[in-house]
Protein backbone atom coordinates (compact mmCIF):
# COMPACT_ATOMS: atom_id res chain seq x y z
CA UNK A 1 0.00 0.00 0.00
CA UNK A 2 2.79 2.39 0.87
CA UNK A 3 4.55 1.82 -2.46
CA UNK A 4 1.31 2.25 -4.33
CA UNK A 5 0.55 5.50 -2.48
CA UNK A 6 3.93 6.89 -3.46
CA UNK A 7 3.39 5.87 -7.06
CA UNK A 8 -0.02 7.58 -7.13
CA UNK A 9 1.40 10.77 -5.61
CA UNK A 10 4.25 10.90 -8.11
CA UNK A 11 1.87 10.17 -10.97
CA UNK A 12 -0.46 13.00 -9.92
CA UNK A 13 2.45 15.42 -9.66
CA UNK A 14 3.75 14.48 -13.10
CA UNK A 15 0.22 14.69 -14.48
CA UNK A 16 -0.23 18.25 -13.14
CA UNK A 17 2.99 19.36 -14.83
CA UNK A 18 1.99 17.58 -18.04
CA UNK A 19 -1.39 19.36 -18.01
CA UNK A 20 0.36 22.72 -17.80
CA UNK A 21 2.54 21.75 -20.77
CA UNK A 22 -0.47 20.42 -22.64
CA UNK A 23 -2.25 23.76 -22.42
CA UNK A 24 0.61 25.22 -24.45
CA UNK A 25 0.82 22.22 -26.79
CA UNK A 26 -2.90 22.35 -27.48
CA UNK A 27 -2.51 25.79 -29.02
CA UNK A 28 -0.22 24.34 -31.69
CA UNK A 29 -3.18 22.77 -33.52
CA UNK A 30 -4.80 26.20 -33.99
CA UNK A 31 -3.44 28.15 -36.94
CA UNK A 32 -2.75 31.85 -36.47
CA UNK A 33 -1.93 34.79 -38.66
CA UNK A 34 0.37 36.32 -36.03
CA UNK A 35 3.86 37.10 -37.28
CA UNK A 36 6.94 36.08 -35.35
CA UNK A 37 9.74 38.40 -34.29
CA UNK A 38 13.18 37.91 -32.81
CA UNK A 39 15.58 40.53 -31.50
CA UNK A 40 19.01 39.08 -30.80
CA UNK A 41 22.71 39.80 -30.46
CA UNK A 42 23.42 38.27 -33.86
CA UNK A 43 25.95 40.18 -35.94
CA UNK A 44 24.43 42.76 -38.25
CA UNK A 45 26.81 41.46 -40.93
CA UNK A 46 25.42 37.98 -40.36
CA UNK A 47 26.29 36.68 -43.84
CA UNK A 48 30.02 37.15 -43.26
CA UNK A 49 30.53 37.20 -39.48
CA UNK A 50 29.62 34.82 -36.66
CA UNK A 51 30.62 37.21 -33.86
CA UNK A 52 27.18 37.24 -32.25
CA UNK A 53 27.74 38.84 -28.86
CA UNK A 54 27.55 42.36 -27.46
CA UNK A 55 29.70 44.13 -24.87
CA UNK A 56 28.25 46.14 -21.97
CA UNK A 57 30.69 48.54 -20.30
CA UNK A 58 30.32 49.54 -16.63
CA UNK A 59 27.43 51.98 -16.27
CA UNK A 60 26.20 51.23 -19.78
CA UNK A 61 22.72 50.04 -20.79
CA UNK A 62 22.18 47.74 -23.76
CA UNK A 63 18.78 47.70 -25.49
CA UNK A 64 17.94 44.09 -26.26
CA UNK A 65 14.65 44.82 -28.03
CA UNK A 66 12.68 47.91 -29.02
CA UNK A 67 9.43 46.47 -30.36
CA UNK A 68 6.54 48.28 -32.00
CA UNK A 69 3.33 46.39 -31.32
CA UNK A 70 0.84 45.15 -30.62
CA UNK A 71 2.15 41.74 -29.70
CA UNK A 72 3.63 39.58 -26.95
CA UNK A 73 7.08 38.51 -25.83
CA UNK A 74 7.07 34.73 -25.37
CA UNK A 75 10.70 33.85 -24.69
CA UNK A 76 13.82 35.56 -23.39
CA UNK A 77 17.17 33.76 -23.47
CA UNK A 78 20.60 35.03 -22.51
CA UNK A 79 24.07 33.86 -21.58
CA UNK A 80 27.05 35.79 -20.29
CA UNK A 81 30.80 35.28 -20.21
CA UNK A 82 31.40 37.21 -17.00
CA UNK A 83 34.42 39.29 -16.06
CA UNK A 84 33.23 39.95 -12.53
CA UNK A 85 32.16 37.76 -9.59
CA UNK A 86 28.51 38.20 -8.66
CA UNK A 87 27.74 39.52 -12.15
CA UNK A 88 24.15 38.20 -12.17
CA UNK A 89 23.33 40.55 -9.27
CA UNK A 90 25.20 43.40 -10.93
CA UNK A 91 23.34 43.24 -14.26
CA UNK A 92 19.79 44.62 -14.25
CA UNK A 93 16.97 43.56 -16.56
CA UNK A 94 14.31 46.20 -17.25
CA UNK A 95 11.19 46.02 -19.42
CA UNK A 96 8.96 48.99 -20.32
CA UNK A 97 5.45 48.58 -21.76
CA UNK A 98 3.68 50.96 -24.17
CA UNK A 99 5.96 53.95 -23.77
CA UNK A 100 6.03 53.96 -19.96
CA UNK A 101 9.09 55.59 -18.39
CA UNK A 102 8.86 53.48 -15.20
CA UNK A 103 9.96 49.87 -15.78
CA UNK A 104 7.36 47.22 -15.03
CA UNK A 105 10.23 44.75 -14.79
CA UNK A 106 13.29 45.78 -12.78
CA UNK A 107 15.36 42.93 -11.43
CA UNK A 108 18.92 41.53 -11.43
CA UNK A 109 19.14 38.88 -14.12
CA UNK A 110 20.04 36.10 -11.67
CA UNK A 111 17.02 36.67 -9.43
CA UNK A 112 14.71 37.03 -12.44
CA UNK A 113 15.75 33.52 -13.48
CA UNK A 114 15.36 31.96 -10.04
CA UNK A 115 18.83 32.28 -8.45
CA UNK A 116 19.95 34.98 -6.02
CA UNK A 117 23.25 36.12 -4.49
CA UNK A 118 24.93 36.59 -7.86
CA UNK A 119 25.44 32.82 -8.17
CA UNK A 120 25.20 30.53 -11.19
CA UNK A 121 22.99 27.49 -10.56
CA UNK A 122 20.70 25.36 -12.71
CA UNK A 123 16.89 25.66 -12.50
CA UNK A 124 14.49 23.25 -14.20
CA UNK A 125 11.01 24.73 -13.84
CA UNK A 126 8.08 25.40 -16.13
CA UNK A 127 8.32 29.17 -16.81
CA UNK A 128 12.07 29.45 -16.17
CA UNK A 129 14.89 27.15 -17.23
CA UNK A 130 18.58 27.63 -16.41
CA UNK A 131 21.26 25.24 -17.63
CA UNK A 132 24.97 25.13 -18.58
CA UNK A 133 25.94 25.29 -14.89
CA UNK A 134 23.75 28.34 -14.38
CA UNK A 135 24.96 30.30 -17.39
CA UNK A 136 22.19 29.73 -19.97
CA UNK A 137 18.99 31.46 -18.83
CA UNK A 138 15.56 31.12 -20.47
CA UNK A 139 12.09 32.31 -19.46
CA UNK A 140 8.72 31.60 -21.07
CA UNK A 141 6.43 34.08 -19.33
CA UNK A 142 3.93 35.49 -21.84
CA UNK A 143 4.24 39.29 -21.85
CA UNK A 144 1.56 41.09 -23.92
CA UNK A 145 1.74 44.74 -25.00
CA UNK A 146 -0.43 47.01 -27.10
CA UNK A 147 1.83 49.61 -28.70
CA UNK A 148 5.45 48.91 -27.78
CA UNK A 149 7.88 47.05 -25.58
CA UNK A 150 11.46 47.90 -24.70
CA UNK A 151 13.86 45.42 -23.05
CA UNK A 152 17.21 46.56 -21.63
CA UNK A 153 20.09 45.19 -19.53
CA UNK A 154 22.38 47.50 -17.54
CA UNK A 155 25.84 46.74 -16.23
CA UNK A 156 25.92 48.08 -12.67
CA UNK A 157 29.27 46.49 -11.90
CA UNK A 158 32.82 47.80 -12.11
CA UNK A 159 34.09 45.65 -15.00
CA UNK A 160 33.01 45.29 -18.61
CA UNK A 161 30.87 42.37 -19.71
CA UNK A 162 32.51 41.50 -23.02
CA UNK A 163 30.38 38.60 -24.21
CA UNK A 164 26.62 39.01 -23.76
CA UNK A 165 24.42 36.86 -26.01
CA UNK A 166 20.63 37.18 -26.07
CA UNK A 167 17.41 36.43 -27.92
CA UNK A 168 13.96 37.97 -27.39
CA UNK A 169 11.23 36.03 -29.22
CA UNK A 170 7.53 36.74 -29.62
CA UNK A 171 4.67 37.42 -31.98
CA UNK A 172 3.01 40.49 -33.46
CA UNK A 173 -0.76 40.48 -33.18
CA UNK A 174 -3.65 42.21 -31.46
CA UNK A 175 -3.93 41.34 -27.79
CA UNK A 176 -7.20 41.36 -25.79
CA UNK A 177 -8.12 44.83 -24.54
CA UNK A 178 -8.13 43.60 -20.94
CA UNK A 179 -4.83 41.68 -21.16
CA UNK A 180 -2.74 42.56 -18.08
CA UNK A 181 0.93 43.57 -18.22
CA UNK A 182 3.71 41.38 -16.85
CA UNK A 183 5.59 42.77 -13.83
CA UNK A 184 8.63 41.78 -11.78
CA UNK A 185 10.22 43.87 -9.04
CA UNK A 186 13.28 43.23 -6.89
CA UNK A 187 13.59 44.20 -3.21
CA UNK A 188 16.19 43.67 -0.51
CA UNK A 189 16.74 44.37 3.18
CA UNK A 190 20.34 43.93 4.42
CA UNK A 191 19.82 43.11 7.29
CA UNK A 192 16.12 42.70 8.09
CA UNK A 193 14.85 45.09 10.73
CA UNK A 194 11.83 44.84 13.04
CA UNK A 195 8.64 43.58 11.43
CA UNK A 196 8.14 41.27 8.49
CA UNK A 197 10.01 41.31 5.23
CA UNK A 198 7.86 42.77 2.44
CA UNK A 199 8.09 40.82 -0.83
CA UNK A 200 5.50 42.87 -2.73
CA UNK A 201 3.14 45.80 -2.12
CA UNK A 202 0.95 46.16 -5.22
CA UNK A 203 -1.84 48.62 -6.01
CA UNK A 204 -4.28 47.72 -8.78
CA UNK A 205 -6.02 44.69 -10.25
CA UNK A 206 -4.24 41.55 -11.33
CA UNK A 207 -2.88 38.16 -10.31
CA UNK A 208 0.29 37.22 -8.46
CA UNK A 209 2.27 34.46 -10.17
CA UNK A 210 5.63 33.99 -8.53
CA UNK A 211 8.27 34.59 -5.85
CA UNK A 212 12.04 34.19 -5.79
CA UNK A 213 13.32 34.65 -2.24
CA UNK A 214 16.97 34.60 -1.16
CA UNK A 215 18.44 34.64 2.35
CA UNK A 216 21.95 35.04 3.68
CA UNK A 217 22.21 34.05 7.34
CA UNK A 218 23.96 36.49 9.65
CA UNK A 219 24.19 33.99 12.49
CA UNK A 220 24.31 30.23 12.97
CA UNK A 221 21.14 28.14 13.09
CA UNK A 222 18.02 27.56 11.02
CA UNK A 223 16.52 30.78 9.66
CA UNK A 224 13.26 29.50 8.17
CA UNK A 225 10.59 29.38 10.89
CA UNK A 226 8.76 32.41 9.47
CA UNK A 227 5.40 32.20 7.70
CA UNK A 228 4.23 33.77 4.45
CA UNK A 229 1.22 36.13 4.54
CA UNK A 230 -0.88 37.44 1.64
CA UNK A 231 -3.08 40.48 2.34
CA UNK A 232 -5.62 40.69 -0.50
CA UNK A 233 -7.53 43.89 -1.33
CA UNK A 234 -6.62 45.80 1.82
CA UNK A 235 -7.62 43.17 4.37
CA UNK A 236 -6.48 43.91 7.90
CA UNK A 237 -5.67 40.24 8.39
CA UNK A 238 -3.89 38.02 5.88
CA UNK A 239 -6.23 36.14 3.57
CA UNK A 240 -3.62 33.44 3.01
CA UNK A 241 -1.44 32.34 5.93
CA UNK A 242 1.51 29.98 5.63
CA UNK A 243 3.09 27.44 7.97
CA UNK A 244 6.82 27.99 7.42
CA UNK A 245 9.44 29.33 5.06
CA UNK A 246 10.26 26.03 3.38
CA UNK A 247 6.59 24.98 3.29
CA UNK A 248 5.77 27.88 0.98
CA UNK A 249 8.40 26.60 -1.47
CA UNK A 250 7.10 23.03 -1.39
CA UNK A 251 9.78 21.68 0.95
CA UNK A 252 9.61 20.43 4.55
CA UNK A 253 11.87 19.96 7.54
CA UNK A 254 14.43 22.55 6.42
CA UNK A 255 15.69 22.97 2.85
CA UNK A 256 17.62 20.94 0.34
CA UNK A 257 18.44 21.62 -3.28
CA UNK A 258 15.57 20.72 -5.59
CA UNK A 259 14.13 21.77 -8.93
CA UNK A 260 10.48 21.26 -9.83
CA UNK A 261 8.05 22.73 -12.38
CA UNK A 262 6.41 25.10 -9.88
CA UNK A 263 8.77 25.28 -6.88
CA UNK A 264 12.31 24.51 -5.91
CA UNK A 265 15.46 25.46 -4.04
CA UNK A 266 18.30 26.51 -6.34
CA UNK A 267 20.77 27.36 -3.55
CA UNK A 268 21.16 25.98 -0.03
CA UNK A 269 24.53 26.04 1.70
CA UNK A 270 23.50 25.20 5.26
CA UNK A 271 22.50 26.74 8.56
CA UNK A 272 25.68 28.61 9.43
CA UNK A 273 26.49 32.29 9.54
CA UNK A 274 27.12 33.36 5.97
CA UNK A 275 25.19 30.43 4.49
CA UNK A 276 23.04 31.33 1.47
CA UNK A 277 19.73 30.03 0.17
CA UNK A 278 17.51 30.81 -2.84
CA UNK A 279 14.05 29.38 -3.46
CA UNK A 280 11.37 29.89 -6.11
CA UNK A 281 7.61 29.39 -6.22
CA UNK A 282 5.56 29.83 -9.39
CA UNK A 283 1.82 30.26 -8.80
CA UNK A 284 1.02 28.94 -12.26
CA UNK A 285 -1.59 26.38 -11.10
CA UNK A 286 -2.73 28.61 -8.21
CA UNK A 287 -2.46 32.32 -9.15
CA UNK A 288 -3.46 34.74 -6.41
CA UNK A 289 -6.14 37.13 -7.66
CA UNK A 290 -6.60 40.68 -6.38
CA UNK A 291 -8.88 43.51 -7.49
CA UNK A 292 -7.50 46.52 -5.55
CA UNK A 293 -4.23 45.59 -3.87
CA UNK A 294 -1.94 42.83 -2.68
CA UNK A 295 0.72 42.82 -0.01
CA UNK A 296 3.02 39.80 0.40
CA UNK A 297 5.09 39.41 3.57
CA UNK A 298 7.44 36.82 5.09
CA UNK A 299 8.46 36.58 8.71
CA UNK A 300 12.24 36.43 9.21
CA UNK A 301 12.23 34.07 12.16
CA UNK A 302 14.27 31.09 13.27
CA UNK A 303 16.80 29.92 15.81
CA UNK A 304 18.13 32.70 17.99
CA UNK A 305 19.47 33.55 21.44
CA UNK A 306 17.66 35.80 23.89
CA UNK A 307 19.18 38.35 26.29
CA UNK A 308 19.82 35.57 28.81
CA UNK A 309 21.83 33.54 26.34
CA UNK A 310 19.13 30.89 25.95
CA UNK A 311 18.39 29.47 22.51
CA UNK A 312 14.89 29.62 21.09
CA UNK A 313 13.38 28.42 17.82
CA UNK A 314 11.02 31.29 16.94
CA UNK A 315 12.73 34.64 17.28
CA UNK A 316 13.25 37.45 14.77
CA UNK A 317 16.61 37.19 13.04
CA UNK A 318 18.55 40.02 11.35
CA UNK A 319 19.31 37.95 8.26
CA UNK A 320 19.72 39.46 4.79
CA UNK A 321 16.64 38.97 2.60
CA UNK A 322 16.21 39.74 -1.09
CA UNK A 323 13.39 38.84 -3.45
CA UNK A 324 11.80 39.10 -6.86
CA UNK A 325 8.00 39.28 -7.07
CA UNK A 326 6.19 38.34 -10.30
CA UNK A 327 2.65 39.35 -11.21
CA UNK A 328 0.26 40.44 -13.98
CA UNK A 329 -1.56 43.74 -13.57
CA UNK A 330 -4.02 45.89 -15.50
CA UNK A 331 -2.20 49.13 -16.31
CA UNK A 332 1.34 50.15 -15.53
CA UNK A 333 3.18 50.08 -12.24
CA UNK A 334 2.54 52.95 -9.84
CA UNK A 335 6.00 53.24 -8.31
CA UNK A 336 9.21 51.30 -7.78
CA UNK A 337 11.48 50.85 -4.80
CA UNK A 338 14.69 52.93 -4.60
CA UNK A 339 17.21 51.01 -6.69
CA UNK A 340 20.34 49.89 -4.78
CA UNK A 341 23.72 50.34 -6.46
CA UNK A 342 25.33 47.19 -7.83
CA UNK A 343 27.79 46.44 -5.00
CA UNK A 344 25.04 47.09 -2.42
CA UNK A 345 23.16 44.03 -3.72
CA UNK A 346 25.99 41.68 -2.73
CA UNK A 347 27.20 40.66 0.73
CA UNK A 348 30.81 40.94 -0.45
CA UNK A 349 32.48 43.77 -2.28
CA UNK A 350 34.39 41.69 -4.77
CA UNK A 351 36.47 44.71 -5.71
CA UNK A 352 38.37 44.35 -2.43
CA UNK A 353 39.12 40.63 -2.73
CA UNK A 354 42.73 39.47 -2.62
CA UNK A 355 43.91 38.30 -6.01
CA UNK A 356 45.83 35.02 -5.78
CA UNK A 357 48.09 36.33 -8.53
CA UNK A 358 49.17 39.19 -6.22
CA UNK A 359 50.12 37.03 -3.21
CA UNK A 360 53.69 36.21 -2.26
CA UNK A 361 53.44 32.50 -2.90
CA UNK A 362 56.26 30.15 -1.78
CA UNK A 363 57.47 27.77 -4.51
CA UNK A 364 55.48 24.52 -4.60
CA UNK A 365 57.24 21.23 -3.89
CA UNK A 366 56.87 20.27 -7.56
CA UNK A 367 55.82 21.91 -10.79
CA UNK A 368 55.81 25.61 -11.48
CA UNK A 369 53.46 28.53 -10.99
CA UNK A 370 53.07 31.47 -13.31
CA UNK A 371 50.70 34.33 -13.97
CA UNK A 372 49.38 34.28 -17.50
CA UNK A 373 47.26 36.75 -19.41
CA UNK A 374 43.68 35.58 -19.77
CA UNK A 375 41.35 38.06 -21.45
CA UNK A 376 37.92 38.32 -19.89
CA UNK A 377 38.95 37.13 -16.42
CA UNK A 378 39.01 39.41 -13.42
CA UNK A 379 42.11 41.54 -13.91
CA UNK A 380 42.71 39.82 -17.26
CA UNK A 381 45.15 37.43 -15.62
CA UNK A 382 45.22 33.91 -14.27
CA UNK A 383 47.40 32.02 -11.78
CA UNK A 384 48.35 28.61 -13.16
CA UNK A 385 50.24 25.74 -11.49
CA UNK A 386 51.46 23.13 -13.95
CA UNK A 387 53.72 20.08 -14.01
CA UNK A 388 52.93 19.07 -10.42
CA UNK A 389 53.29 15.52 -9.13
CA UNK A 390 50.36 13.75 -7.53
CA UNK A 391 50.23 14.74 -3.86
CA UNK A 392 52.11 18.00 -4.34
CA UNK A 393 50.99 21.10 -2.49
CA UNK A 394 50.65 24.78 -3.33
CA UNK A 395 50.19 27.20 -0.43
CA UNK A 396 48.45 30.56 -0.76
CA UNK A 397 49.14 32.37 2.52
CA UNK A 398 47.38 35.56 3.53
CA UNK A 399 46.91 37.54 6.72
CA UNK A 400 44.12 39.56 8.33
CA UNK A 401 44.89 42.86 10.00
CA UNK A 402 42.56 42.51 13.00
CA UNK A 403 41.58 39.64 15.26
CA UNK A 404 37.90 38.84 14.87
CA UNK A 405 35.29 36.56 13.38
CA UNK A 406 35.49 36.33 9.61
CA UNK A 407 33.77 34.51 6.82
CA UNK A 408 36.36 33.40 4.29
CA UNK A 409 35.21 32.94 0.72
CA UNK A 410 37.21 31.78 -2.26
CA UNK A 411 36.29 31.93 -5.93
CA UNK A 412 38.02 29.08 -7.72
CA UNK A 413 37.40 28.07 -11.31
CA UNK A 414 37.12 24.39 -12.16
CA UNK A 415 39.30 22.63 -14.69
CA UNK A 416 39.18 19.10 -16.11
CA UNK A 417 42.74 18.46 -14.94
CA UNK A 418 42.50 20.52 -11.77
CA UNK A 419 43.48 19.71 -8.21
CA UNK A 420 41.69 18.58 -5.06
CA UNK A 421 41.36 21.37 -2.52
CA UNK A 422 42.00 21.16 1.21
CA UNK A 423 41.14 24.06 3.49
CA UNK A 424 43.33 25.06 6.40
CA UNK A 425 43.26 27.98 8.79
CA UNK A 426 46.37 28.66 10.87
CA UNK A 427 47.63 25.25 9.78
CA UNK A 428 44.53 23.37 10.94
CA UNK A 429 42.16 21.69 8.51
CA UNK A 430 38.75 23.34 8.59
CA UNK A 431 35.82 21.02 9.28
CA UNK A 432 32.08 21.57 9.45
CA UNK A 433 30.22 21.28 12.75
CA UNK A 434 29.40 17.69 11.80
CA UNK A 435 33.12 16.92 11.61
CA UNK A 436 33.17 16.58 7.84
CA UNK A 437 35.40 18.63 5.51
CA UNK A 438 33.63 21.74 4.31
CA UNK A 439 32.18 21.34 0.85
CA UNK A 440 32.08 24.21 -1.65
CA UNK A 441 34.90 26.70 -1.45
CA UNK A 442 34.25 28.88 1.59
CA UNK A 443 37.90 29.06 2.62
CA UNK A 444 40.97 28.55 0.50
CA UNK A 445 44.53 28.23 1.69
CA UNK A 446 46.01 25.11 0.14
CA UNK A 447 45.51 23.20 -3.10
CA UNK A 448 46.69 19.60 -3.40
CA UNK A 449 47.53 18.54 -6.95
CA UNK A 450 46.15 15.43 -8.64
CA UNK A 451 46.54 13.87 -12.07
CA UNK A 452 49.89 15.60 -12.32
CA UNK A 453 48.35 19.03 -12.83
CA UNK A 454 46.96 21.65 -10.50
CA UNK A 455 45.36 24.94 -11.45
CA UNK A 456 44.14 27.90 -9.47
CA UNK A 457 42.13 30.20 -11.69
CA UNK A 458 40.48 33.47 -10.74
CA UNK A 459 40.88 32.59 -7.06
CA UNK A 460 40.47 35.06 -4.24
CA UNK A 461 40.30 34.65 -0.48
Amino acid sequence: MFTRAIAITVALFIFSAMCAHAQGLEGLVRLSGDKNFRFSSTNTDWQRSNVDFKAILPGQTLTLADIKGPGAIRRIWMTVLPSEPGYSRLMTLRIYWDGETTPSVQCPIGDFFGVGHGLDENVDSLPVHVSAEGRARSCYWVMPFRRSARVTVSNDGSLATWCFYYQVDGTYGKEPSDAPYFHCQYRQEFPCGPGRYVIADIKGRGKYVGTVLSVRSTRDGWFGEGNDYFYIDGGKEPTLRGTGFEDYFGEAWALRRSSGPFSGCSVFEGGFAGGRASCYRWHVPDPINFTRSLRVEMQHMGVGVDSKGEEHNNVDRPDEYSSAAFWYQVGGINSVEPWPAGPERLPFDYRTFIEAEDLKIPPPDSGKIEVVKENGLHGDKDLEWTGANVGSELNLPFEVKKTGRYQIMALVATDETGGVGKFLLDGQRILSKAGRPIRRSRAFVRVRGSNGHGRVQRSRT
